[in-house]
């Protein structure tokens, strides 16, 4: 049985089954319940609202050759989620394939360090952004693939021994396309010269000659590279760009040098693969860990019996036709290869976005510089375990558990994308019951919402999207704006113009004409006033939340409206009427002054056993059960939310004022001054 299981792991489908398995373990597990994020999410509305066309007008200012990558995948594709995020899935399985054929025609006696690579490759850990799926398999992914295409073809000819002129045209239009479409892996390029002077050197021994040779042979190719690299600057520097501009000056002292190596090297080749191991530091028994182990666990097994079952082809070439010929060079090992290919396509890769002037994180939204990275960190990680482990059970077993660790790693990154698709359907449904209708022209101000993978103008288009169904021409009716990235302290003041514009729309409209909102991570949304949900109702709020509050006219949402026509491949189904859509309801009935209404919306919920989980929310009841005439509830609740949450005194202590005209509120000011010591 042993032997049949290693017979069969060493037949031709083995790597890609195994590689297929990896990208659905790390990334598919939880598609169905994945979504739009980031750009996602306007490119979906553009192409609902304008169709593919529109795409090539829309990156004419920033990326004019990707235009035309987003209207033919789109006009094909559509715009649903789900099928973008199988083919992401997809194209991730492609693009590991792609590396591992190209590996194993510049090495080819070196198969199971390469299986290594192209298994690091697919689930290296820094690049966390496989789920943005709509925007990075058009911006980065597909543009990669026909890089690595080239690469491929360049290679296939210089084993085949046979100039071909087509073949050879084919690889430079390729290499055109993968270049001029998009600036992320301008860098790369240097990858070809590397592989041409590895297959090279297993031929000639003299090094003059080896570059020479190599050189005439990358010709064609660096003179595109270079027509590249002279477009791409002209173009960043011209009128017509509107986006990141390249700033190499500032860059090139020797400190910032040095800074840029020694970051960029530990991020990529050491830190991004250490920081994996924290998903599993504290075990806190979550259903998430758990997954996570099992997914580790079987991820290890798989490797470690497909790279143990596999022929070990790793012998060198022969001495004499290789090492003896090389002695000179300072790669005169495999190993040396990977490690020096490696570390120039790390640096290589982050070239672009070194030169735009942005930081390397390995966090949302800067990750996604590494998918330039990720295959010259992942040939560095392998020539490092070449050069300093034997090979053997313990070589195996540490290779087998980082990749293990790694594909769990991607999992539990996939849970917090799913979550956070859920946050915003559950956000745009409150908006919807809280917000049924707004006036036209009308801009949503919040200082930040509890979203990770969607901020401002991305929610912009849902919004748009939600209460604009029918939309037409280039004049947005709605807008969404964080103070916090989009103001300044001094121009939260009324009668300040506000536009916008988003690539082929625009947002005119006004500071006095602003609805502002606020949601706590596990609260409801609120619609923030002056008089009932101040400032005091969000202590320790940031002062730009607080000073907007004197912006915010309610009276811009039309309470009679009914619930907006809500796209259910975007919004999802209609979630059950739990106690934010009882507070939405109150809150609705108490803008209209039906305070008898909030009260027996309040009674209902007690009923169905519903309770707020912020202390805040009370807030409306209390006020309802004063004009009912229920003192004793008010009373009762009013005490429940100072003992919750003490900050709140200031608060009820104001909303008691204001009622204080109409009853005896002695009661409750015993109880204020009882419970809300200074």
């Amino acid at each position: 049985m042993k032997e049949k299981i290693k017979q069969l792991l060493q037949k031709p489908f083995a790597i890609p089954a195994a590689l297929s398995l990896l990208v659905l373990l790390a990334y598919g597990l939880l598609t169905p319940w994945m979504g739009f994020y980031w750009d996602d999410m306007p490119f979906a509305w553009f192409l609902h609202f304008f169709g593919p066309i529109e795409f090539i007008e829309a990156f004419r200012p920033f990326r004019p050759g990707l235009g035309y990558i987003f209207a033919a995948t789109t006009a094909i594709f559509g715009g649903q989620p789900f099928t973008w995020q199988l083919l992401g899935l997809i194209i991730r399985l492609i693009l590991g394939l792609q590396v591992w054929s190209l590996l194993r025609k510049v090495f080819p006696t070196r198969e199971r360090s390469v299986l290594w690579v192209i298994l690091l490759f697919t689930v290296y850990p820094a690049y966390g952004q496989q789920w943005v799926a709509l925007t990075h398999i058009n911006q980065e992914l597909i543009p990669l693939f026909l890089l690595l295409s080239s690469f491929i073809l360049t290679v296939s000819l210089l084993r085949s021994g046979k100039p071909s002129l087509p073949s050879t045209a084919l690889a430079i239009l390729l290499q055109v396309l993968g270049l001029f479409t998009t600036e992320y892996f301008f860098g790369l390029e240097i990858l070809r010269f590397f592989f041409i002077l590895v297959i090279f050197a297993e031929s000639n021994a003299n090094k003059k000659d080896l570059i020479k040779k190599t050189f005439i042979q990358w010709l064609p190719y660096l003179i595109v590279w270079t027509i590249n690299a002279a477009w791409t600057y002209s173009y960043h520097r011209s009128d017509a760009y509107n986006s990141y501009q390249i700033s190499l000056l500032s860059l090139l002292s020797p400190l910032a040098l040095l800074n840029e190596f020694v970051t960029t090297l530990s991020l990529s080749g050491f830190v991004s693969w250490l920081g994996t191991f924290g998903i599993f530091s504290p075990v806190d028994g979550s259903a998430t860990q758990v997954i996570a182990f099992v997914i580790f666990t079987a991820a290890c097994l798989v490797v470690y019996f497909l790279s143990g079952a596999q022929r070990n082809a790793d012998s060198e070439l022969p001495k004499a036709n290789y090492e003896s010929h090389n002695k000179d060079l300072p790669s005169s090992g495999t190993h040396y290869w990977f490690i020096l290919i490696g570390i120039v396509t790390i640096f290589a890769g982050r070239l672009p976005s070194w030169a735009a002037g942005l930081p390397l994180k390995i966090e949302f939204d800067y990750d996604r510089f590494f998918v330039s990275i990720m295959l010259g960190a992942s040939l560095f990680i392998i020539g490092l375990a070449d050069l300093l482990l034997r090979e053997g059970r313990a070589k195996l077993i540490l290779l087998s558990l980082l990749i293990g660790i790694s594909t769990a790693y991607q999992f539990t990154s996939a849970n917090t994308y799913r979550r956070d698709w859920a946050n915003m359907q559950d956000l745009f449904w409150q908006m919807a019951w809280r917000m049924p209708d707004l006036q036209e022209g009308t801009t949503v101000l919040t200082y930040e919402l509890p979203l990770k993978y969607l901020s401002d103008y991305q929610l912009m288009s849902t919004l748009n999207w939600m209460y604009a169904p029918d939309f037409e021409g280039r004049e947005l009716p709605y807008a969404l704006q964080y103070l916090k990235t989009r103001f300044e302290a001094a121009e939260i003041k009324a009668n300040r113009p506000i536009e916008v514009t988003y690539r082929t729309v625009k947002f005119s409209g006004n500071t006095s004409n602003s609805v502002v909102i606020y949601k706590e991570a596990d609260g409801c949304l609120r619609v923030l006033d002056p008089v009932y949900n101040n400032a005091e109702t969000i202590p320790g709020a940031s002062f730009y939340l607080t000073d907007a509050i004197a912006l915010s006219n309610p009276a811009l949402i039309r309470t009679d409206a009914s619930t907006p026509a809500m796209e259910k491949n975007l919004f999802g189904n209609e979630p059950s009427h739990g106690w934010c859509y009882t507070y939405a309801q109150a809150e609705l009935a108490r803008q209209a002054g039906n305070w008898e209404d909030v009260a027996a919306i309040y009674k209902n919920a007690q009923k169905e056993e519903l309770a707020p989980t912020l202390p805040v929310e009370y807030l409306p009841f209390i006020e309802a059960f004063v004009h009912t005439g229920d003192m004793d509830t008010a009373l009762k609740l009013t005490e429940k939310t100072i003992k919750s949450q003490p900050t709140l005194c200031p608060a009820l202590n104001t909303m008691w004022t204001r009622v204080s005209g109409t009853v005896d509120i002695s009661e409750a000011e015993t109880l204020l001054q009882k419970e809300c010591k200074p």
